[in-house]
């Protein structure tokens, strides 16, 4: 039973990439199909906590590295948890980060525990070169009492970082919303087809390391309801959708758009130095009283 399920999903993954299993099949991350390296978001700035999970289909089981960023590029933490093959899952409170190892016949948890409580940020976590891991992740508002969330975006075999994409998504009419929030984030490619903050895991050097523009577009007149464009100092961008756009009336639903250019203090970073786009990807939940539903925003294909 265990290794059918292997199988199969292996076998989906060649089927979308005959000849070449490392071959890259979709523009931008991959959020259907598991894949070698997979990206999740977290909020644990009050009044908001995450949980990550994370499923191993992979025939051997693995020590998963989990690389934890801040908002602003830096590297928190690495931590290396053991999972077992062939279905195997782990849940992790980015409240206790620990090491996970196994041993007699056992996962257990060691070292002492990392807390990122009052952070927000985003983490990779890299274990394979096959497309074996997939992910997903659930933020919750205390307040609220409602939560969101997503699948994990994949990188590495069918996903990758497309250059200088928009990105798409959908919201409810905002004035009906008790609590939402979109997630932005700059990347650039690390080794092994992963990936990394702007800064590849360093402090923000200072400056502005990203130009994002956010649209909302609706169905009347032009069809754009509201525009703005953010000076982002850090690698990430994390706000409500009435946060973005204050003093606008915003009452209907909308389709989400979202862009981004390089800033100035991008330059040192910037693996092709075109000194233009850069990759993003974005996430987006919404709560309607005690029912939220979160979405991965869409790459764009143009041209």
């Amino acid at each position: 039973m265990r290794r059918s399920l292997v199988a199969a999903l292996l076998a989906a993954v060649l089927s979308l990439a005959p000849g070449a299993a490392r071959a890259q099949t979709v523009v931008g991350p991959n959020t259907d199909f598991p894949d070698a390296n997979v990206l999740m978001p977290f909020d644990a700035a009050g009044p908001r906590v995450t949980y990550l999970a994370l499923s191993y289909v992979g025939d051997n089981d693995i020590s998963a590295q989990w690389f934890f960023y801040d908002e602003n590029g830096k590297l928190l933490a690495q931590v290396s948890r053991a999972i077992l093959s062939a279905g195997g899952t782990d849940i992790v409170d980015v409240t206790n980060v620990r090491n996970r190892v196994y041993e007699n016949n056992q996962l257990v948890e060691t070292g002492n525990p990392q807390s990122f409580a009052g952070k927000r940020g985003f983490v990779v976590v890299s274990g394979s070169d096959q497309p074996w891991l997939a992910g997903s992740w659930t933020i919750a508002n205390t307040q609220t009492n409602a939560a969101f969330g997503g699948s994990a975006a994949g990188f590495g075999v069918i996903g990758g970082l497309a250059p200088g994409p928009t990105l798409v998504g959908t919201t409810f009419n905002p004035a009906t919303l008790q609590d939402s929030e979109l997630i932005l984030i700059g990347l650039n490619a690390s080794s092994g087809n992963s990936v990394t903050s702007l800064t590849n895991g360093n402090p923000p050097p200072g400056g502005v390391l990203m130009k994002v523009t956010v649209e909302l577009h609706g169905n009347t007149g032009d069809g754009l309801l509201a525009q703005r464009t953010l000076d982002a100092n850090g690698t990430a961008i994390f706000s409500s959708i009435a946060g973005l756009f204050p003093g606008s009336v915003l009452n209907g639903s909308a389709t989400i758009v979202a862009y981004a250019d390089e800033g100035p203090a991008y330059s040192p970073y910037d693996p092709d130095g075109d000194n233009a786009t850069l990759p993003l990807i974005g996430f987006y939940g919404q709560t309607l009283g005690a029912f939220g539903a979160g979405q991965n925003l869409r790459t764009l294909i143009e041209g």
